[in-house]
């Protein structure tokens, strides 16, 4: 199993998203932590160079927003035959008809 580089956390956090822009994604065995796409466990979940090259350029905001759609990718892959709505907290909710 291939190791990130990096003695604290953010180091680690840099490498394991410099190897995934790269196309080279790595778990972070250290912390326990998938890639921001999950493809490190998911390999299928990789996502096209320009999204990886986009979120890693990209400010807190948008990162969370597509950090939100990539999760989203993972639960489709893992239970296709379920609706999955991911909210922000704040959204209210109403039962959503089938």
């Amino acid at each position: 199993m291939q190791e990130l580089a990096g003695e604290t956390y953010k180091q680690r956090v840099k490498s394991q998203t410099d190897e995934w822009v790269k196309g080279n994604p790595i778990h972070n065995t250290v912390d326990d932590e998938c890639c921001p796409d999950f493809s490190c466990c998911k390999p299928e979940l990789l996502q096209p160079e320009e999204i990886r090259k986009t979120f890693a350029a990209a400010n807190e905001d948008t990162r969370m927003s597509m950090l939100g759609s990539f999760l989203g990718a993972g639960l489709a892959l893992m239970a296709p035959d379920k609706k999955v709505f991911i909210a922000d907290g704040q959204t209210e909710i109403k039962a959503l008809e089938n």
